[in-house]
């Protein structure tokens, strides 16, 4: 039988921020795209995956909104001010995607980029040694180095989009990055990485909630209707499963530091199609938060070793 969650962990829940389009009224509101989330609406707590979210954006169109957001960074909550309008410019309302998501222990939910080889993917990408933190994708956050490895395998010789946290700028970018073997190097994207304590956020970090740096274009194209009425939400005030990411458009819409690789012997997995969200199709798709600093096994059943390079 599993643990019962503690109710801290229970309510460690809101709608993260994955994708804020430039001008838009969510960047006028300076949302932070991974580090923030909305947990609550004009005081009501967002604590559900259901449709209330959407329906207060709808009825407050060219009106103000007050937003209650949580930073996971800074890890402070701030009141913001938001007015969704059409008329802005770009898609959506509040040009925002978002995911219903749990911040329970997300200090610990990120890897850090310790090497980048010379003219390797990850070079390419333009990604930086020591300054670089590799957050997660818009479907899935690297808890652990596990995860990256995994979503890696899913994007062999295609490009996928990382949210990195570079310490120097204080920013979270999208960088384009194509994971492959055909490169004078090993692994597949040329870097080395660590997860676990030693590997957190620099404390000096913590001091702001950072900003983000966007593509004009939301990040999941074909995430289309947040109006789509979710299969699997729940009354339970902690779901079992957290919801894809949905882009708000015209209808309101380890302590050791370990290295990880990508065997040859692995053949790579096909890169899946993201699913529309439509009226019919809203599932949620399990996230999960990191636990403490912990040993990194990216190949079984072989035990992973000390310097593995990915």
């Amino acid at each position: 039988m599993g643990q019962t969650p503690s109710q801290e962990e229970i309510d460690s829940v809101g709608y993260r921020v994955l994708g804020v389009q430039p001008n838009s009224p969510a960047a006028s509101a300076g949302l932070v795209s991974f580090f923030d989330f909305v947990v609550a609406a004009n005081n009501y707590p967002l604590k559900v995956l259901d449709q209330k979210f959407v329906e207060m954006i709808k009825e407050s169109e060219n009106k103000a909104l007050p937003l209650t957001i949580y930073n996971i960074k800074s890890e402070t909550t701030r009141d913001v001010v938001i007015t969704p309008r059409r008329n802005w410019g770009g898609q959506g309302m509040l040009g925002v995607t978002i995911r219903f998501d749990s911040f329970w222990r997300a200090e610990e939910a990120l890897v850090r980029v310790l090497e980048v080889k010379p003219d390797s993917p990850a070079e390419l990408a333009g990604l930086e040694a020591e300054k670089d933190y590799l957050l997660g994708t818009a479907e899935k956050v690297f808890k652990d180095t596990d995860t990256l490895f995994e979503e890696v395998r899913k994007f062999m010789d295609s490009t996928v989009e990382f949210f990195v946290y570079n310490t120097t700028s204080d920013e979270v970018r999208v960088v384009v990055i194509m994971p492959t073997e055909d490169w004078n190097g090993e692994g597949c994207l040329g870097i080395n990485v660590g997860h676990g304590f030693l590997h957190r956020l620099p404390h000096r970090c913590k001091q702001s909630t950072g900003r983000s740096i966007e593509p004009a274009r939301p990040l999941v194209a074909s995430l289309k209707d947040a109006t789509a009425s979710p299969k699997n939400s729940t009354d339970s005030p902690h779901p079992p499963a957290f919801a894809p990411p949905t882009t708000l458009e015209e209808s309101g819409e380890k302590k050791e530091k370990k290295q990880i690789s990508e065997s040859s012997a692995l053949p790579p997995a096909p890169a899946p199609a993201s699913a529309p969200l439509n009226e019919t199709n809203a599932t949620s798709s399990p996230t999960e938060t990191a636990p403490p600093s912990e040993t990194v096994d990216t190949n079984p059943p072989t035990a992973p070793t000390e310097e593995d390079p990915l």
